[in-house]
Order: structure tokens, then sequence, then C-alpha cells
């Protein structure tokens, strides 16, 4: 993906991230870079140098226009928010259309889109252009310049995305199926298996793809599903996907550095097959030494030498990232 540098509105930007991946994202970034000033639930608060690649494990980025301390857990503290907000130095050019999205923890008198309508009345007077609010299901029109509101324990956070889609809405994944793996999670399994280029990678259970989509390039990757591989073969048209059990795989014992997966848990997708079925064949063809990560609420398989795990909080759920060797 080649370099992106966003408006310069500012020195500092703000990332979002799954909770439970903040770790990851960090080293990402520095690996880039970036100076990390602070890292909260699902935010990291950091400077960037001028050109940055769009990191892979945050869910978005945004340039940070105004930082401020929690100002209460009432509505009418939303106006200590729009004083600072009136004074704060936006440096964008104006924009026909703007729209804001905020997210809120901790119990509060006011909505999310309470804070968006503060934020955006505000914005909209200061750069004359039209707010599109989300609230009774309202959606921003196209070309839209959106903003970005979080509200918690560390503070309030205002930022700029513009009008470029959510980083972690990837332009490849253009099919998708039941189930399937939101991209900054299965870029943070890339980075936590420890795959290296040559290393042959294989996922038994590739839905639409992600992960192998998601791997890098320079290693020897095929996907494989019981329940078919259209999507996958939509998304990523240059890598082998064919049909198959993945409690019998088309590969020779010990021919395989990395198994790489985000198996069925029995809630959106059935498992046909329980997960120690699973197991015994991704151990067959690993080589001594080869490495399985996956995704789900399993414990670490008996036998196998524990690398980490990581619990993460994912559309309501909670599963763990666990990395094994064999």
């Amino acid at each position: 993906m080649p370099a992106h540098r966003p408006p310069a509105v500012g020195t500092r930007l703000f990332a979002r991230t799954v909770h439970g991946l903040e770790h990851v994202a960090l080293a990402e970034l520095r690996e880039q870079g970036c100076t990390v000033l602070t890292v909260t639930p699902r935010q990291l608060v950091l400077t960037a140098p001028a050109a940055l690649c769009p990191p892979r494990t945050v869910d978005d980025l945004f340039h940070l226009v105004l930082a401020m301390p929690d100002p209460g857990v009432t509505k009418r503290d939303l106006a200590a928010v729009a004083r600072a907000l009136a004074s704060a130095p936006l440096g964008v050019s104006p924009a026909p259309v703007l729209s804001v999205s905020a997210s809120t923890t901790g119990r509060r008198t006011y909505s999310r889109y309470d804070v968006e309508d503060a934020v955006g009345a505000v914005l909209a007077s200061r750069l004359g252009a039209e707010y599109a609010s989300r609230r009774d299901g309202g959606k921003p029109p196209p070309g839209a310049v959106d903003w970005r509101v979080t509200v918690d324990d560390s503070g309030v956070h205002i930022g700029l995305r513009g009008d470029r889609p959510p980083l972690h809405r990837r332009p490849w994944k253009v099919a998708s199926v039941a189930g399937t793996l939101h991209p900054p999670v299965a870029a943070a399994m890339v980075r936590l298996a420890g795959i290296r280029p040559g290393d042959v990678v294989v996922d038994p259970c590739c839905g639409a793809g992600t992960l192998l989509a998601e791997a890098p390039p320079g290693t020897y990757r095929a996907g494989s599903d019981r329940a078919g591989v259209a999507a996958a073969r939509t998304n990523a048209p240059h890598l082998p996907w064919f049909t198959a059990d993945a409690r019998r795989l088309p590969y020779p014992s010990g021919s395989v550095d990395h198994v790489l997966t985000n198996p069925p848990w029995d809630r959106q997708v059935a498992s046909h097959g329980t997960f120690a079925e699973f197991v015994r064949e991704w151990r067959r063809v690993l080589r001594p030494g080869g490495r399985l990560t996956y995704l789900g609420p399993w414990d670490p398989p008996r036998g196998w030498h524990v690398v980490g795990r990581h619990p993460i909080s994912l559309f309501g759920q909670h599963p763990v990232i666990t990395v094994c060797e064999r």
C-alpha cells in the first residue's frame, strides 16, 4: 500500500483500535517512527512522521484537533466541550458537508448523538458547512468530511478523518461471509504469529480470505474452507483457494510453518467437527516448531508450547488470540 499523508491539521494524531490490541498497534506505530504519547483502552495518542503508511492493526487514524479533560457526566457539561472547540485551531479548509461520529464510555446522562450534535453545531458554524446528523438513523451524504469524538475517563478527543473511508475498510475486501474476520484483527494475528519471508502459511477455515490477504508478501499462502471459497477468490484472486475439510487437509505431514485461522465458533457459523479434531490435523501438517495461531473461545491445546494469549473484545464477544508451537 502506498504511503498516505493525511491533511496537515496538527502534529498529533489519535488511533482507535480493537480493545485488547493496543499493544500490537503500539508496536506497529513505533516501527513506523511514531512517538506514542498515551495508551488507553481502544485509543493511542501519538505524533507521526510526515509520510506514514496506513497502519494495519488500527481501526482508524485521526488528526487530533482538541484534547481536554472529561467534562462531566451530565448533558449540560457538553457546553464546556463546545466552548473549547469554538476556540481550538482547526487548520482545515471549509467543506460543504460535515458529519460527526462519537463514542462514550461510563454512565452519562447524554448519548453519543448529543455529543455529535454539540460538536457538529460548532464545526458547522466555524467552517460554514452543513452538518449532517446521524440522530434518528440519518446517514451522511457521500463526500461528507467526517470528524470523530471520543469521551471517556481519559478525557475528550476530537479529530478529523476527512472524506476517506475508515482504515479498517480494506479496498480489496469486496466479498464477505457470515462470521468474517475484522481486518485489523487479522493483521494483528499475522504480527503475533511471527510469520517470516519464505514461510508456508495455511488457513484451513479461510472464510472470505481475510487472514491470508493480510499476511505479508514473500510467503507461500494457501486457504481452504469446507463451506466454499468464492468470497476468498473474489477478495484475493492471486492466492490459491480450494474447498476442503479442516480435519483432512491435502498437505504432507510436517510441511507447513504456520496454521493461521479463525475456526467456526458455533455461533454465526456452525462447526462441522470439534476443535480437538481440527487441532489433531493441524498438528500433523505443521513442522516441528511450527506455529498454530487461532482466534476463538478455546483453551490452548494440550501438549503444545503456548507462546502467547491475547484476549480481545470484538462486537460483544470476548475471544482470545492464541499462539502456540508444535
